[in-house]
C-alpha cells in the first residue's frame, strides 16, 4: 500500500483558469494535471476560485487517478495565502493498494 498528498490550484486567466494538480508521495512530486480549464461559475473571488481548484482537484482523483487505484481517504485544508486571483483546493490523503501501479 502506498499513500500521498494530492493538492490543486487554478490561476485566473481571462476567461479561464490554469489548472495544476499534483500527487506528492515517496517516489516524488508528479504532475497528474497541467491544462487550461473552463471557469465553473464567473466569479472571480478567492472563494470562488478555491471552490473551482477543489472542484478539479476532486475530479482529478475520482477519474484520473481512480483508474490507476488510488482514492482519497483524508482532507485537510490548505495553507492560507494572500495572493490574488489564485485558488487552492484541499490537501487530499490518498491511497494506493496496488504497486504496480502510479
Amino acid at each position: 500500500m502506498r499513500f500521498g498528498k494530492v493538492s490543486g490550484y487554478v490561476v485566473a486567466r481571462d476567461d479561464a483558469l490554469w489548472l495544476t494538480v499534483t500527487l506528492e508521495s515517496g517516489r516524488g512530486i508528479k504532475t497528474i494535471r497541467d491544462e487550461r480549464a473552463a471557469l465553473l461559475r464567473p466569479d472571480l473571488s478567492r472563494e470562488s476560485l478555491d471552490w473551482q481548484a477543489d472542484q478539479y482537484t476532486q475530479e482529478t482523483i475520482g477519474v484520473d487517478m481512480a483508474g490507476d487505484g488510488w482514492e482519497a481517504i483524508a482532507e485537510e485544508a490548505p495553507a492560507a495565502d494572500g495572493l490574488e486571483g489564485i485558488g487552492r483546493s484541499s490537501i487530499y490523503t490518498v491511497r494506493n493498494l496496488s504497486w504496480e501501479r502510479e
